[in-house]
């Protein structure tokens, strides 16, 4: 009896045993598969910000009559912007007296909704659209000085898909949700100071302030997200022709030379010319097409404004005149 009695109690403490092995090995299953998981979640994460951590740059074109107010006295404004963004900012050397300059903004990419190098492009785009008194509306019914607000940023050709979208519908979804007119110029559109990346394109945003500065909002999260297939140098260099003249200011050939007229009232070219010529300079310079006024004088008179170049540049020396008359009717 006593035997039976151990062998019942050495019975009992196997099948104990037995019972907390098995338990143990759950548990630690149970460790395996959390940790797992908290593995996997690690590596989710971390594929993530491998792919975030590419360098977000934007170039955007600085008129040379505005490029001290984005510098500021003794550099000032500008490393004001990059303490207050915490972006790169780089100025390209001047082509020319007169030429524009390339405002080049960089920062790392991370998992913040906006990125250091978009707030430092809206930061730019502000001071160049404001005006001297530091108001960011433009002055309106002023003749001689009638506002138009333009901004534009160079992008690799690689970029350009993605703002153009499937037949133009990305783009046309920017201009009705902004209410700016975006236009992306082709390659014989660059200006001086662009760089010799031969994709180069250059995106021409204009309109109202707040328009400009929403659909540049859009645009800077957009190109984010597509950032170039090659990476751009941060010291532009340029073309062999850039000590002659801008690719817009060449004469269109024979075979592509077309011309258009327009008609406007009297009442309104003093204001599309502007002091000293000033706004038709600013237009033929940006457009590359050649712009002529004639017509009788007077009150009732109406005048034909005569257009001259390319396709292309016709038609925005064209759209350039209609928001210069529209600004006038505000």
């Amino acid at each position: 009896m006593p035997d039976e009695k151990e062998d019942s109690h050495v019975a009992e403490q196997e099948q104990q045993q037995q019972q907390q092995q098995q338990q143990q090995q759950q548990s630690n299953k149970g460790v395996k598969r959390v940790r797992s998981a908290d593995l996997s979640g690690e590596d989710d994460l971390d594929s993530k910000r491998i792919a975030r951590s590419h360098e977000v740059l934007f170039r955007i074109v600085v008129p040379s009559r505005q490029i001290g107010r984005v510098i500021g006295k003794e550099g000032s404004k500008i490393q004001s912007i990059r303490e207050q963004t915490k972006a790169a900012i780089k100025i390209a050397d001047a082509i020319s007296r007169h030429e524009e300059r390339v405002v080049i903004i960089s920062s790392k990419d991370n998992d913040s909704e906006i990125s250091d190098a978009e707030n430092a492009l809206n930061c730019i785009a502000r001071v160049i659209l404001q005006e001297s008194d530091g108001n960011i509306e433009p002055s309106k019914n002023i003749p001689g000085n009638v506002a138009i607000n333009i901004i534009r940023l160079l992008i690799a050709g690689s970029q350009a898909g993605c703002l153009i979208g499937k037949s133009g519908q990305n783009i046309e979804k920017l201009r009705c949700y902004s209410g700016a007119t975006i236009m992306i110029l082709p390659q014989n559109q660059l200006p001086l100071c662009a760089s010799a990346h031969e994709s180069d394109r250059l995106v021409q945003i204009s309109g109202g302030v707040a328009e400009v500065l929403k659909a540049l909002e859009k645009i800077g999260c957009q190109l984010r997200e597509n950032p170039p297939s090659k990476v751009i140098s941060i010291r532009p260099t340029y073309s062999s022709n850039s000590l002659g003249h801008p690719h817009e200011h060449l004469p269109p050939t024979s075979d592509d030379f077309l011309t258009s007229e327009m008609t406007i009232s009297e009442s309104l070219v003093g204001g599309l010319i502007g002091k000293c010529g000033y706004n038709i300079s600013r237009i033929r310079h940006l457009s590359g097409a050649t712009i002529k006024v004639t017509g009788g004088k007077g009150e009732q008179e109406q005048r034909q404004i005569h257009f001259g170049g390319n396709t292309q540049q016709v038609a925005l020396a064209k759209q350039l005149v209609n928001e210069y008359l529209y600004s006038q009717s505000l």
